[in-house]
């Protein structure tokens, strides 16, 4: 009889124990594990491993011989117009069954890193013989060499004769193919790739940087028409958009008013946002088609873009130039006023330079509109702590599924992902906008410290998130990315975060 006290006092104990307990061991079970069979590691083991399979990628001698294989390099005769017939040396890749010529130069000596940065360049043309695309591309293979003070200089040619030939489907696993080449046979920087085109060159950097910004430090675009492409993916990839005032092309096409439209545009998207979306928008008067953008010059541009393309927007400003090019005795002639070049009838260029400052009021400026020294300035970060990601702007062939840190199979098409990183918190916010499937977060090594819980925040749900990182993940990625900084250790679909129905 004297123990029943006691045993009343340790059942209750046990009790209260139990119900103490019970809160834990839910919010235990409410932890996801990210590769429960790998171990964890501390964020200084992460990084040594990650450092590890990067070196691992780079010295990999199979690696370098499959690229090797799919290069070749030999001396022929590129029948063009406007160039005496005569040998060069041209690089093919030949890769997926599809190929890509390019011409090729390295520009004195690396960086302080031992690498150089790569400068893609594209070539005008367009639709057309191929003689004329190969014009156009000998060109290129010059035309904004003279500014690069170091770094591999690269020309693609497009791989068709049409209107669209740096931009087919099949072109964007040859651009990520060739600067996977570049990194690791010829040392180029992943972190300092710079994309720029003029004309149809234009035209495909509108189109490609968007699709492949993940790849780009900076990009520039000249005198190319953006064929209703967003560029609501570059809010981590700054982006120069040069037009000359007066050229339209056709009635229909307005390439100048086109560009302008992009200043309200992306400054729209850094309000929205809050982050990112650095751009120039260089609208030169009194220039058409042609203008200087490969050299260092102070060019004279417009002060307010956006001011332009409202003003096109209300009024005929079409009429304007015809008007100031009737006046000069050229008649009224759309294509004549977009590629007659300036500087080559001094009443023309004063009637154009009078028409847009008095007649429709706007101001300008002088600006060093060199292409590469803008690009030059920036470097990629692999894993940016803020992300944009609209769906429908993708390359459907595109080898991999990723975009920075977020992954998403090909038949999602539709909707915009935005993502965020806290690093005093260590974590993530995802938020999904009509999403028209599941999409992965990747846990980055040098983004996200998986030493750590991490905290993944989307609309009202919080999950918690332990993540191991896998060797054997991040080698994968690696070799999906060909860029070991792109690769991550861990990944959850959004689908486990979000409960079914949500």
């Amino acid at each position: 009889m004297k123990r029943k006290p006691v045993l009343l006092c340790c059942l209750a104990l046990a009790a209260l124990i139990c119900a103490l307990s019970l809160p834990a061991a839910r919010a235990e079970e409410d932890v996801i594990t990210v590769n429960p069979s790998s171990a964890p590691l501390t964020r200084e083991e992460t990084l040594a491993m990650a450092e590890k399979a990067a070196a691992a990628f780079y010295a990999d001698p199979a690696l370098r011989e499959e690229l090797a294989s799919e290069i070749t390099l030999t001396r022929e005769v590129v029948p063009a117009l406007n160039y005496p017939t005569e040998e060069y040396d041209v690089y093919t890749l030949s890769h997926g069954g599809k190929s890509m010529r390019f011409f090729m130069e390295t520009v004195w000596e690396p960086e302080e890193n031992g690498r150089y940065p790569l400068y893609i360049t594209l070539h005008g043309g367009g639709g057309g013989s191929p003689e004329l695309n190969n014009c156009e591309w000998i060109t290129m293979s010059q035309y904004y060499r003279g500014s690069v003070q170091s770094g591999i200089y690269v020309a693609c040619r497009g791989i068709t004769d049409t209107w669209d030939l740096h931009f087919r489907e099949d072109s964007y696993p040859l651009y990520e193919r060739l600067i996977e080449a570049m990194i690791v046979l010829y040392n180029a920087d992943p972190d300092r790739v710079y994309l720029l085109g003029f004309s149809a060159g234009g035209d495909g950097v509108y189109q490609v940087a968007p699709r492949l910004a993940d790849r780009f430090a900076a990009a520039n675009m000249s005198s190319g028409h953006p064929n209703d492409v967003s560029l609501l993916n570059l809010a981590n990839c700054p982006i120069c958009l040069q037009a000359g005032i007066r050229d339209w092309y056709s009635e229909s096409a307005m390439r100048s008013v086109r560009t302008a439209e992009f200043e309200a545009a992306l400054s729209g998207f850094r309000e929205k946002y809050g982050f990112g979306y650095e751009h120039r928008v260089w609208i030169h008067v009194p220039e058409g088609h042609n203008f200087v953008d490969n050299w260092d010059a102070n060019g004279v541009i417009l002060r307010d873009p956006a001011r332009f393309a409202a003003l096109a927007a209300s009024e005929d400003v079409l009429e304007v130039f015809l008007d100031a090019q009737e006046a000069c005795g050229r008649g009224r002639d759309v294509p004549t006023m977009s590629y007659f070049s300036a500087g080559e009838d001094e009443a023309f260029d004063r009637a154009v330079t009078e028409a847009v400052t008095e007649t429709l009021g706007l101001e300008t400026v002088t600006q060093n509109t060199n292409a590469v020294r803008w690009v030059s300035q920036y470097s990629r970060s692999p894993a940016p702590e803020k992300l944009v990601w609209d769906l429908s702007t993708r390359a459907r062939m595109r080898e991999k599924d990723t975009f920075y840190w977020l992954e998403a199979g090909p038949d999602v098409s539709r909707g915009v992902i935005t993502a965020a990183y806290n690093a005093e918190t260590n974590t993530i916010t995802v938020e999904a906008e009509d999403v028209d499937g599941d999409f992965a977060i990747l846990f980055h090594p040098a983004l996200v410290d998986v030493s750590r819980p991490v905290t993944i925040r989307t609309g009202e749900i919080v999950r918690t998130v332990r993540v191991n990182p896998s060797e054997e993940c991040l080698k994968a990625s690696i070799l999906e990315n060909g860029d070991p900084a792109l690769a991550c250790v861990g990944r959850i679909m959004y689908s486990e975060i979000v409960p079914q129905g949500r």
